[in-house]
């Protein structure tokens, strides 16, 4: 719970610090961001263990095919970001408000499906 309340707290940090590029729909890999800044691990290979990551409460991140990296953090509705946690390790379109601060990138998720679909 106090991991839960400290990310919280950053996530509300960040947002307020800050620019803002407004709404915008990114697609990409769902990956966990502790496996894939430690060891580069992304792809299909790492999606099981995206996906336990994911659901053990790691931070996840949208990669884009030009290598961006989003950091996902929850939105309004909080069920899109957990379908995200079960998307781990696929390829996803993600839309929401998207934020930089010194070359970091953030994307509250607004809605979220697997790409395709």
């Amino acid at each position: 719970m106090n991991i839960l309340i400290k990310g919280s707290l950053l996530v509300c940090i960040i947002l307020w610090s800050t620019t803002s590029y407004g709404q915008s729909t990114v697609s990409g890999e769902v990956t966990d961001m502790k496996c894939y800044l430690a060891n580069g691990a992304s792809g299909p290979d790492h999606a099981k263990c995206a996906k336990a990551c994911a659901k053990a409460g790691q931070p996840i991140g949208l990669l884009t095919a030009n290598g961006d990296l989003y950091l996902l953090a929850i939105g309004e509705d909080k069920s899109q970001f957990e379908t995200l946690k079960e998307l781990a390790g696929e390829n996803v379109e993600v839309s929401g408000k998207v934020s930089e601060k010194n070359g970091m990138n953030l994307l509250v998720v607004g809605t979220a499906k697997k790409s395709g679909s």
